[in-house]
């Protein structure tokens, strides 16, 4: 028993370790432009930054429906031994992720200017949209390459390469770090200079992607071609419950930006940027680690190996269940000191940001519960229930984001992310259950089989 412990934790860390590294590496590029701008721009870019955030989150939902998606299809293809299929349906994820994230980013930069000029009631706030425009319009060119390197990090970790996603994304940091600091303090650059250091990082990142999968020892066999689109299909109804959660959190973002505006705390739509910062290093994490594992269980199911799969499926929860607690208690006892991070020192800290900052962090534990379980629907290729829980911030925060300022002080706005991430918690706990059963398995099997 021992044995089949250390066995499945190290085969754990093996897996979701990398990827959860990869993704701690994602969080600072996320924290890195936050940093630049807060400290050497100002206010003033922190507040376009909360602006810019609900479009990015839309560039967020197309990586994970091709990730979440396509790590499914590819894992379940290499398991029940068809290598070949499984490589032609790699490529043809990257042909068509290539094409939509063309197509994006030309739509978005058609609509953009229109779309954040419905913010506009002052001066000042005008200052802060050409803030927000100038990042995006360079932003929205990288798009296709940040779709391959989302990609490229779920298929590492389906061909047994792990590792290699931690290198990959380290590398993208590094570099979008040493652009940031020499676009925006030596040469002054501002917005623009934080947008194109991202850029540059992504399309790096992409050229590493065509060096590992055509000249290193990794490259594809002597297989050429391309899959059917079915697959391709096939991939969007399992990530759809994914992306639809990102774009319904986009919306939400969009309309929490519309209420702060509306009673004129703009400290506050600052304190929404820190948040969204220090949440990615939250969210990413967590789901780096129940991301990273998904392949596992996929391939381990797909070869009926449930004894082993549902090993796997209990000590990853337990993992998730102690980073999820580390991380609340340093979210509420150091908040003060990571908000300071990404303000310059002659700003101050409020009572009120800090109030906006723990009501946003008080229920956070229910984070790890619920990314665990969509993790194991994901795993095990569940299609519409992933697709009903992202429904469910749309029902629960927006009533919440217009209700809460008119009870409570503007301040506990943020309080409407605690209480959802208890109703998704919930919700997904309920809606597995009958999963489960359908997949002959059971809470009792994963807890209690040895």
């Amino acid at each position: 028993m021992r044995e089949d412990f250390f066995s499945t934790i190290a085969e754990i860390i093996k897996y979701g370790g990398s990827t959860f590294a990869a993704l701690v590496a994602m969080s600072v590029y996320t924290a890195t432009d936050g940093f630049f701008i807060g400290n050497w721009i100002g206010v003033d870019g922190l507040e376009a930054m909360a602006l810019i955030f609900p479009i990015t989150m839309i560039f967020g939902a197309l990586g994970t429906l091709f990730e979440t998606g396509g790590s499914a299809v590819v894992s379940e293809k290499i398991g029940a031994g068809e290598k070949t299929l499984a490589e032609k349906i790699i490529r043809t994820n990257y042909l068509f992720a290539a094409v939509i994230g063309v197509i994006v980013a030309v739509v978005g930069n058609i609509i953009i200017e229109p779309l954040l000029m419905l913010f506009v009631d002052t001066p000042d706030e005008q200052h802060v949209i050409n803030l927000a425009i100038e990042f995006l319009r360079i932003s929205f060119c990288g798009l296709p390459f940040l779709l391959t390197v989302y990609m490229t990090g779920a298929f590492m970790r389906c061909i047994d390469k792990p590792a290699h996603v931690l290198y990959l994304v380290g590398s993208t940091v590094v570099i979008n770090i040493i652009l940031d600091a020499l676009f925006i303090i030596v040469f002054g650059w501002g917005m623009e200079g934080a947008a194109l250091a991202t850029v540059l990082a992504q399309v790096s990142g992409s050229v590493i992607v065509f060096w590992y999968f055509k000249y290193s020892r990794q490259k594809f066999s002597s297989s050429s071609g391309f899959s059917s689109l079915e697959y391709i299909f096939h991939e969007i109804k399992i990530g759809a419950g994914f992306a639809m959660a990102t774009v319904m959190m986009s919306f939400i973002e969009y309309f929490l930006n519309v209420m702060i505006l509306s009673y004129d705390a703009a400290n506050l739509l600052a304190m929404a940027t820190v948040s969204n910062i220090i949440l990615s290093f939250v969210f990413l994490p967590l789901n780096g680690l129940d991301t990273g594992v998904q392949p596992l269980v996929s391939r381990l199911y797909a070869a009926k190996n449930e004894r082993h799969c549902t090993r796997v499926m209990r000590y990853s929860f337990f993992l998730t269940v102690i980073l999820t607690f580390a991380i609340y208690a340093l979210l509420m006892i150091c908040t003060e000191e990571l908000t300071r991070i990404f303000l310059n020192s002659n700003e101050p800290i409020t009572p009120e940001m800090l109030t906006f900052l723990r009501a946003m962090f008080v229920l956070q534990p229910f984070v790890g519960l619920y990314t665990w379980l969509s993790g194991i629907m994901a795993a095990l290729e569940d299609e519409w229930r992933n697709l009903v829980i992202s429904l469910i911030p749309l029902v629960v925060q927006v009533p919440l984001i217009w209700l809460l300022p008119k009870v409570l002080p503007i301040e506990y706005i943020s309080l409407n992310y605690s209480i959802n991430d208890v109703a998704e918690a919930l919700v997904a706990f309920v809606l597995i259950r009958s999963f489960l059963k359908e997949k002959r398995l059971s809470f009792r099997k994963i807890f209690y089989s040895r």
